[in-house]
């Protein structure tokens, strides 16, 4: 029974999420969008830092909006905050 449950996890596949990272360039802190499929959240980040997210299962991207500015990530792609506008890094 354990040789059967050891077979079947080799072959289950592997699940690979994909991610994706911003990076505030900027002193200040800032509230934008994510739009990832149909899902909307509104997030933030602090001043000088990055940080990385998942693109949730059912989608293959997501546009990050800040302040009239957009930028569309898919997986290990980035987006950079620079002068209070978002664009691709």
């Amino acid at each position: 029974m354990k040789r059967l449950a050891f077979v079947t996890l080799l072959l289950l596949p592997a699940v690979a999420h994909a991610e994706w990272e911003i990076t505030n360039k900027d002193a200040n802190s800032y509230a934008f969008t994510k739009t990832c499929g149909s899902k909307t959240e509104d997030f933030s980040i602090a001043g000088g830092t990055t940080r990385k997210y998942s693109i949730p299962a059912g989608a293959t991207s997501c546009t990050l909006t800040l302040n009239n500015t957009s930028c569309t990530v898919k997986d290990n792609e980035a987006c950079e905050i620079k002068s209070s506008k978002i664009a691709k890094k």
